[in-house]
């Protein structure tokens, strides 16, 4: 059996020939020629194909232009080939621009949600995706993981208090109820998380993955995202009216709290649902002109698992400002602080 190798590496574009054009099929189609200066100081020549119609590939094959270059060693011969543009340096540049951002408006207390950031993406990669590829089940440790990262954003992003305490706890009381309606959701509606290609390359390639499982997890994960701010702020919302009157009883309480958490309601369901349709625009589009009806589009595992996670993302914020103004209230109306 052939031995397949790949190596990767940074390359800047030294040279361009002139667009050449090529019979392909009957079809014509240009053709460069780059020379490719890697990180090593050695120039490599490449022929790359050109889009006629997409003026992008023209536009990345310029002078100066830094891509990345995949090395495809085939029984000891090598292949060069252009693999994409090289983006790192700009998406590191933003990232410094979006900490500099955080730290000047928000000061300490941003530096600290980005240090809870940090270590929930560690938690991501170190603990959750490595215990899925060994074969675990992705639910369990999609929810256990979500307890974890709950457990130190909270704490990091608004301090060592009451209610931050509260609203952990209303937040783990809503991912319970997060992962029951994720598990008769993906039962009712048949799907198996298979609606994207990255699922079934993991299918075909042998791993042992439970897919219907690593829907579920994602859903869960996903939530907790934007609970967060709903718990956190339905608590607030709480305990100052607390503060306000300290003479309300549990049922007072609830009722002004939930009173202000229908508003946010309205705002945070329109805002996950457009974060889904943003996400999902292009194949949006792909859905939209094609020839089939409406409904067999609606039918499909990709889009069906789509409108799963925005429901059921939705109703669980819904659950999570009466549970978290529950808490709150009874709390708060038995504290005399």
């Amino acid at each position: 059996m052939a031995n397949i190798q790949e190596n990767f590496f940074k390359g800047t574009i030294k040279e361009v020939s002139e667009l050449q054009f090529i019979d392909a099929f009957g079809f014509d189609e240009g053709l460069r020629t780059i020379e490719v200066v890697t990180q090593t100081g050695e120039a490599i020549e490449i022929d790359v194909p050109v889009n006629l119609e997409n003026e992008s590939d023209n536009t990345q094959l310029e002078v100066g232009n830094e891509l990345v270059i995949v090395e495809t060693i085939f029984d000891g011969e090598s292949r060069y080939d252009v693999q994409e543009p090289y983006r790192l340096d700009g998406i590191l540049l933003l990232f410094f621009a979006f900490i500099a951002l955080a730290a000047y408006i928000t000061g300490r207390k941003g530096l600290y949600s980005i240090l809870g950031l940090f270590l929930s993406l560690l938690i991501i990669i170190k603990g959750i995706i490595p215990y899925i590829l060994n074969g675990g089940d992705p639910l369990f440790i999609s929810i256990l993981g979500s307890i974890a990262i709950a457990s130190i954003t909270f704490y990091l992003s608004h301090g060592f208090k009451k209610h931050t305490s509260l609203a952990l706890l209303s937040t783990v009381i809503t991912l319970i109820i997060a992962f029951i309606l994720s598990l008769l959701a993906t039962s009712g509606t048949t799907l198996f998380g298979t609606g994207t290609e990255e699922a079934i390359a993991l299918n075909f390639g042998g791993s042992a993955i439970n897919l219907k499982g690593l829907l579920l997890g994602a859903i869960v994960i996903g939530t907790l995202g934007i609970l967060d701010d709903v718990t956190i702020t339905q608590m607030g919302t709480v305990q100052e009216i607390h503060k306000a009157n300290k003479k309300l009883d549990a049922k007072e309480l609830y009722k002004r709290g939930i009173k202000v958490g229908k508003d946010h309601i309205a705002s945070i369901v329109n805002t996950l649902v457009l974060a889904y349709a943003g996400a999902s625009f292009p194949v949006l589009i792909l859905l939209a002109s094609s020839n089939r009806p409406f409904w067999v589009s609606l039918n499909s595992e990709f889009l069906a698992e789509e409108v799963v996670r925005t429901l059921v993302g939705s109703m669980t914020l819904m659950i999570a400002i009466p549970i978290a103004t529950y808490v709150g209230a009874h709390y708060y109306a038995k504290s005399k602080a």
